[in-house]
């Protein structure tokens, strides 16, 4: 992304590194998920038995965000005090069905962890420092923390979980990321390869441009033999 540090680089890249180790099949950074917004790294997948988060003998669908922050500064922009208080309250009094209620909310303006509460996607929900950053009574409701530091990624608090049943629409948003990211790829080599074939052509112009005309004479043909009787 433009204007994105080095450091929320790295930590994107060791997300999806800790989520392909904790066995989910579809991974991706940057995914774009209405009404959340863009999540840094999505993980989807489907757990056998027992090897689950929940550990229940059957398997199942998990999916798991995580958010990477790389300054408290960035942390603290997705807080608002006015989405917990409605966190809390939607927590006491959960919603029973009622459309129009749940649409009368405008999450865009809760800020992106009560969003993802709000509008389950997840069933997991981290959020990635670096070590030392963030400490658990700063987490939002329900979100876990990981730490990362020279020796990787490590469980600080682990995610509370959350029902969430839309994990088709969070693979086919995977899908699409991994295909535009392909495409955009694709679409660089190729303007890459355009500008050394112009490079190329230009240099040869010049060379051309340089060269001088050169009158080329050629040589005396010898007299016949009988031409001089």
């Amino acid at each position: 992304m433009p204007g994105e540090t080095i450091l929320h680089k790295t930590l994107k890249k060791e997300a999806c590194h800790w989520l392909f180790k904790m066995g989910y099949s579809a991974i991706a950074a940057e995914v774009r998920l209405r009404p959340v917004g863009i999540v840094d790294a999505v993980g989807a997948g489907v757990f056998a038995p027992y090897h689950n988060y929940l550990a229940v003998g059957r398997a199942m669908s998990q999916v798991c965000f995580i958010e990477c922050k790389a300054s408290r500064a960035d942390f603290l922009r997705d807080m608002a005090p006015e989405g917990q208080m409605l966190f809390e309250l939607m927590r006491k009094k959960p919603f029973k069905g009622k459309r129009r209620r749940r649409a009368a909310l405008n999450c865009d303006e809760l800020g992106k962890f009560k969003t993802c509460l709000l509008r389950p996607l997840a069933n997991l929900h981290y959020i990635l420092a670096p070590a030392g950053l963030l400490h658990k009574k700063d987490l939002p409701p329900r979100w876990g923390l990981l730490a990362y530091s020279e020796a990787g990624i490590s469980v600080i608090v682990r995610s509370d979980w959350q029902d969430a049943t839309r994990c088709e629409y969070v693979e086919s948003a995977i899908a699409r990321t991994l295909t535009g990211d392909i495409y955009r790829a694709d679409t660089r080599a190729m303007s890459s390869i355009n500008r050394e074939i112009f490079s190329q052509q230009q240099n040869l112009a010049g060379r051309i441009r340089q060269m001088h005309p050169q009158i080329v004479l050629a040589p005396p043909r010898a007299p016949l033999a009988g031409a001089q009787s």
